[in-house]
């Protein structure tokens, strides 16, 4: 008997001589040689002898061990299919061989795997294989025949398998990360014996349960905790959940827990789990508290130096006021010019001053906000000068600018030359006043401008320029790299800071 004439046929006798067939050994079973011929799966019947000798095989097997072509009736299996050299497949051989003996034993059908036997691929080089694999016997008057066994190719799984555990091995290692899996219905918590550790239990010692490890979460942490679960539950598969708390140990000191999680079902009660892994961040905690510690230890010094060198320089002051003072006193020309020697001094010293009091700590440098420096040292100006309001005004539209300290020096000092120069020759009032202007930010550059009309010749009083501000201005705005720009328009003179942008 014979099947359709079709590539694949099955021939049952012993008439070889036709191609595209599958042949089968006399004494086969036609009918189920014929309805295995087409499966999708890997079939192949063998004998229960020493050798495993191979009956017949589908074309679906043929494919899956790239052996297309290949007559293997007659064969013993692992002499058709001999194993790797590099890669043992004794396992798999010994495995199939100890369940052969126990189903002529037992009579029952078998499932073992996966086990790994590679094949050889096109150019005739080893691929691994992993393979889950059924065994049935085939009965006749209550004695096992033959047995066909079919096979899966689960190669992908196990390798993704194999990868993932090896990432969570290396992760555990690298990061002291911990897997979980907690059952909120039933408290039951499956967890990394590293989880155990971080709550200072001993391995076994916290029993199957959540309960223990949530009795020692900080009772100021533990609604916040209690409150995620519920939402995480009842939230959309696929959101993670997210817990940072901290965990109260036996002897008072404190560990640090970041948990990251969401809900899968569990394959074996289709349960929802919360599945997830836990990371011990006492360490960066503690770094992070110290690096916290030092930075405030780090504003409260520089404040304090801050503060200990404007009073020196408010000392200075005072004194240079007192020796003011005293050449006021004794009149005539020569004492004039010095008094107006140390007034020069004292206003660059309170320049200097007010840089000091703005300072702050920001990140890693020291800063002053300028606008708040710009408005000092108007304020300083028209004091010191006798000034309304309206004389001398400061303009801006940012409140908050920030410059490196280093940079206000220099900008407090050109400042205070440049008003003093407006104040002392354009002769302000509330109809000709002096205006400042600060705009641009500084990631952009920044523009400080200072106008004043253009007043008529002083007296022959007046004291008369040694140049020397204008030289402190050229110097500090070269030590910062800004320019200084003048112009004349309309009676008016105009000088204009130009900073360079951040960085």
């Amino acid at each position: 008997m014979t099947s359709p004439d079709r590539p694949g046929r099955v021939i049952v006798e012993n008439d070889l001589t036709s191609q595209n067939t599958t042949r089968v050994a006399p004494g086969t079973n036609a009918y189920l040689a014929l309805g295995l011929a087409e499966v999708p799966f890997a079939a192949l019947l063998f004998l229960p002898d020493e050798k495993l000798t191979l009956m017949w095989r589908n074309p679906a097997h043929e494919r899956m061990s790239l052996s297309e072509g290949r007559d293997v009736v007659g064969l013993g299996m692992f002499e058709a299919f001999p194993p790797s050299s590099d890669a043992d497949g004794s396992a798999a051989m010994a495995a199939i061989k100890d369940t052969v003996a126990r189903m002529v034993r037992s009579g029952s059908a078998e499932q073992i795997g996966p086990y790994r036997f590679d094949l050889p691929g096109p150019d005739g080089e080893y691929r691994e294989h992993h393979w889950e694999m059924h065994f049935a016997p085939i009965t006749v008057d209550g004695r096992i025949e033959a047995i066909l066994q079919t096979a899966q190719d689960v190669t992908e799984t196990v390798l993704t398998r194999k990868l993932a555990d090896t990432h969570r091995r290396t992760s555990a290692v690298t990061a002291a990360v911990a897997y979980f899996s907690f059952d909120p219905t039933t408290q039951l918590f499956h967890r990394h014996e590293a989880i155990d550790a971080m709550f200072g239990y001993a391995p076994g010692e916290a029993g199957p349960t959540a309960e223990a490890f949530f009795d020692r979460v900080h009772p100021e942490d533990l609604p916040a905790v209690y409150a995620e679960v519920e939402r995480i539950m009842a939230a959309p598969q696929g959101e993670i959940a997210s817990f940072d708390y901290r965990v109260t140990l036996p002897g008072g000191e404190e560990r640090f827990v970041r948990i990251r999680a969401e809900v899968a079902t569990d394959p074996e009660d289709r349960k929802p789990k919360l599945v997830g892994t836990f990371v011990d961040l006492t360490d960066i905690e503690e770094n992070r508290r110290k690096l916290a510690r030092a930075l405030e230890m780090r504003e409260a010094l520089v404040e304090e130096a801050n503060h200990r060198i404007k009073n020196s320089l408010q000392i200075a002051l005072s004194m240079l006021r007192i020796e003011a003072g005293n050449l006021m006193r004794e009149g005539g020309a020569l004492a004039q010019k010095a008094q107006a020697s140390l007034l020069a001094v004292e206003s660059r010293v309170r320049a200097v001053a007010d840089v000091h009091g703005l300072m702050q700590v920001t990140d890693a440098v020291t800063a002053t906000n300028l606008s708040a420096l710009l408005d000092r040292l108007a304020g300083a100006t028209r004091r010191s000068s006798e000034l309304p309001d309206e004389a001398l005004v400061f303009e801006t539209r940012s409140r908050a600018v920030a410059i490196d300290s280093n940079q206000a020096v220099a900008l407090g000092l050109m400042v205070n030359e440049l008003l003093t120069n407006a104040v002392k020759y354009g002769r302000p009032d509330g109809a000709r006043p002096v205006r400042m202007t600060l705009s641009g930010t500084v990631r952009e550059g920044l523009s400080i401008a200072i106008e004043n009309a253009i007043a008529a010749q002083a007296p022959e009083t007046e004291i008369n320029s040694t140049g020397l501000g204008e030289r402190l201005v050229a110097r500090f705005a070269a030590q910062i790299g800004a320019s200084v720009d003048k112009s004349a328009e309309d009676g008016r003179f105009r000088t204009t800071v130009l900073v360079p942008p951040a960085g």
